[in-house]
């Protein structure tokens, strides 16, 4: 699902910064390294999960935005996240909500 959404991002114009745990995503936001918004599933292997890889995102950038996808949380159990996909879900709805939560800009993002 993770390189088919990747795709999905990079065809429509997005910088797209992959990570495959918690541990890497964290180090990835811990780096400097400009991020506009993450897409986290809450279930991935390691120590951190997505929660808490949302939890850290936001005390290190409240700006930044949150997708939290999982098959397993009711939307109201996704906080701090900006919105929730439950799964299973088509790439292009998920694409609609990365549009709405960042617009559709001309510049490139960085997801």
């Amino acid at each position: 699902m993770r390189f088919m959404l990747t795709d999905v991002l990079r065809d429509s114009g997005y910088h797209v910064v992959e990570a495959r745990d918690g541990e890497e995503g964290l180090a990835i936001l811990l780096s400097g390294q400009a991020i506009d918004l993450i897409v986290t599933d809450v279930r991935m292997p390691g120590a951190i999960d997505g929660l808490e890889l949302a939890r850290r995102s936001k005390a290190l950038d409240p700006s930044r935005c949150v997708i939290i996808c999982s098959g397993h949380l009711r939307p109201q159990e996704s906080d701090p996240a900006n919105a929730f996909m439950a799964k299973p879900y088509a790439a292009a709805a998920l694409l609609q909500i990365v549009e709405q939560l960042m617009g559709k800009s001309p510049q490139p993002r960085t997801i």
